[in-house]
């Protein structure tokens, strides 16, 4: 059931409010569209941070996955961009709404303009261009602009297919705001791995290659890879992580992700 609450109360029929780990976050999103789900948790939970370090959500949307980073990194800062003024606001809402609005920056800006980012300062109240993030994460659109068709409304097409920025430009951004030794990380499908290697490896190593299995029997349909900015170390490919059983309840390491803000490292090595 939606509760509302006054800055979303006259949108609630088109709006739900959402738990993510177990009930920590409280999440608002479009009823219609695109809506964060599985993959935003993981992509959080793949994230390792000190406290006193930057964080850098590109293509955020109403913020979740920066959240569930926050929720489990005490002392760290996140910076959100997000296209869509719509989920922007909701991002901001739900950074006030689950105790964030202290460690949050939700920018409205298209990565595929710079003079859109006219004004918006990083870590260190640098321009944003200009600034180095400790962790750089994102969650691309995953369909190529010409290869899927528009996805019901605009606000979930522009989620789930490329636009004026191809996966190899996004990533590309995304690597360029790490600084040197940052990590930057990606969670996408499975039959996409050989675009985003051909652009990570020319400018990160210490790659490493996280397969997602629904169960044990099905191929994997989604991946993470994460790498450090200047590294020089090889890939590894990781032993990944299985998200059901045969029963189809989730395995013990995707509850305890998706429950209680575990730590995807945890069960890697």
């Amino acid at each position: 059931m939606t509760t509302a609450v006054p800055d979303v109360a006259e949108r609630e029929e088109e709006l739900s409010r959402d738990e993510f780990l177990g009930g920590a976050l409280k999440i608002w999103q479009p009823r219609r569209g695109f809506r964060a789900g599985s993959d935003a948790v993981l992509l959080g939970a793949a994230i390792e941070a000190k406290a006193g370090e930057s964080l850098l959500d590109v293509g955020a949307g109403v913020g979740t996955a920066g959240y569930c980073a926050l929720h489990r990194l005490a002392g760290t800062a996140l910076w959100s961009i997000e296209i869509q003024s719509e989920l922007a606001s909701l991002a901001r809402q739900n950074a006030e709404q689950n105790g964030f609005a202290d460690r949050c920056h939700i920018l409205e800006a298209n990565i595929g303009a710079r003079q859109s980012f006219a004004g918006l300062v990083g870590p260190g109240g640098k321009p944003l261009l200009e600034a180095g993030f400790d962790h750089v994460f994102t969650n691309p659109p995953f369909f190529e602009r010409d290869s899927s068709q528009a996805a019901g409304t605009e606000a979930r097409t522009l989620a789930r297919r490329e636009a004026d920025v191809p996966l190899a430009d996004w990533l590309r951004f995304s690597i360029a705001r790490a600084r040197s030794k940052g990590t930057v990380t990606v969670i996408h499908r499975a039959e996409r791995l050989g675009e985003i290697l051909a652009v990570m490896e020319a400018r990160c190593g210490r790659l490493r290659v996280i397969p997602l299995w629904a169960d044990e029997k099905s191929p994997a349909k989604r991946i993470i890879v994460q790498g450090v900015k200047g590294a020089k170390s090889p890939l590894r490919l990781m032993r990944g992580l299985v998200l059901h059983g045969a029963d189809g309840r989730p395995s013990e390491a995707s509850e305890a992700i998706h429950r209680n803000s575990a730590s995807l490292a945890r069960y890697l090595d």
